[in-house]
């Protein structure tokens, strides 16, 4: 019977890491063409721009931007519960342990705040505390929060905050790029953290953004709670079902998402929100799905091997691009923002990810866990733990 259970519990790990895997992959993307395009200056961007890289503008809004960072927000979730479960086998009182957790993920996240303004580690901290609220609740207690909080909620919130100061101006793009582009380590510091506090602290973002990933979390949870992702091997039909319902929401989003970047159609602030929220959502949805089939008539072969592997070490990945980019592109480094095309920075991306695959492969057959995962949980322990298998 043990065995059984610790089989189950390995096939479980195995799906959660690949789709980890898949979350890192598209983020990887999206983060190097955020550089490319979204920390830019128009005129600048446009002076570099071809039509090429125009269209991987439009792939970026429509398939990358937001959906992994969703997905990966609907595991943060999931997980917990897997850690819940694992607290209680080992008798470890679970509040205690979470509330440790992720103040030193805080601690790591306001660190990478220091170098990049873009950073999600500290607002999952901020919200995966709030997850502790919910660990008695039932499942349609969980899943009515998480619907509420992930697309609800937040749209009452930009609307309750709408006289606040607008955000990411094209002033504030300017800004922050020649202080990337000329400043010193220290310039580079002190300019995100004043410019963290103008983006979301005094424009109530952080509140929305809090709120909206706790939302996805509770989905995350809820989806560990029925089991969504175990023995996905027998669940071959719910999960073509999932894909053929979500199917026609993400094409639906896209065609309204294609209209809205042509302006050939205009919505109301809050209804666009919301749309964008669900659409978001749905297309997530539809990837997962999907993997999961494709996953089901291959097998583990080279690609889910190479995706569980950098999913294994997902925060190690993460910090990694940053730290890659940091060099790559400020002025104390390398000094190459603004002189990249999109194209050529998705070609960099494509470089990194094989370097990132590569690396995880060989560190993941002599250590345990990813450097950066490794010190997480040292940390959180407060105790040594063994790298080395």
């Amino acid at each position: 019977m043990k065995s059984t259970q610790l089989t189950k519990q390995n096939n479980r790990t195995v799906v959660i890491d690949i789709i980890r895997g898949f979350a890192l992959l598209g983020v990887l993307f999206a983060n190097f063409n955020s550089f490319a395009e979204q920390q830019i200056p128009e005129p600048i961007l446009n002076s570099i721009s071809s039509s090429t890289d125009k269209m991987l503008m439009c792939i970026n809004s429509l398939f990358l931007e937001w959906k992994f960072m969703s997905l990966f927000s609907i595991l943060f979730g999931y997980g917990f519960g897997l850690i819940l479960a694992s607290l209680d086998r080992k008798k470890i009182n679970p509040n205690l342990f979470f509330i440790k957790r992720m103040f030193w993920l805080f601690v790591l996240g306001i660190i990478h705040c220091l170098f990049w303004w873009g950073d999600v580690l500290h607002l999952y901290a901020m919200s995966g505390v709030l997850l502790l609220l919910f660990r008695r609740q039932s499942n349609n207690v969980i899943i009515v929060c998480g619907i509420l909080f992930a697309f609800i909620v937040p749209v009452c919130i930009n609307y309750l905050l709408r006289h606040l100061p607008e955000t990411f101006t094209e002033a504030d793009i300017q800004e922050l790029y020649y202080q990337y582009k000329q400043g010193s380590i220290a310039d580079v510091i002190r300019f995100n953290i004043d410019f963290y506090n103008r983006m979301f602290m005094v424009s109530g973002s952080n509140l929305h953004d809090i709120v909206e990933t706790l939302g996805r979390f509770l989905i995350g949870y809820f989806l560990l709670r029925i089991q969504f992702f175990s023995n996905v091997e027998s669940k071959k039909p719910v999960f073509i079902r999932v894909a053929l319902i979500s199917a026609p929401l993400m094409i639906s989003y896209f065609i309204v998402r294609i209209l809205l970047l042509n302006n050939m159609i205009s919505l109301n602030p809050y209804l666009k929100s919301l749309m964008l929220s669900l659409g978001i959502f749905a297309t997530t949805t539809c990837y997962v799905s999907t993997l999961i089939i494709v996953y089901n008539t291959l097998g583990l072969n080279l690609f889910f091997s190479a995706l569980q592997s950098i999913g294994r070490m997902t925060l190690t990945n993460y910090l990694g691009v940053s730290a890659f980019l940091v060099v790559l592109l400020y002025g104390f480094g390398f000094n190459k923002l603004g002189e990249l095309a999109i194209h050529k920075m998705w070609l960099v991306a494509l470089i990194w990810l094989m370097i990132e695959i590569t690396y995880s492969i060989y560190w993941l057959r002599v250590f345990r866990y990813g450097p950066m995962e490794w010190l997480w949980r040292q940390l959180t322990y407060w105790k040594r733990m063994q790298l080395r298998k």
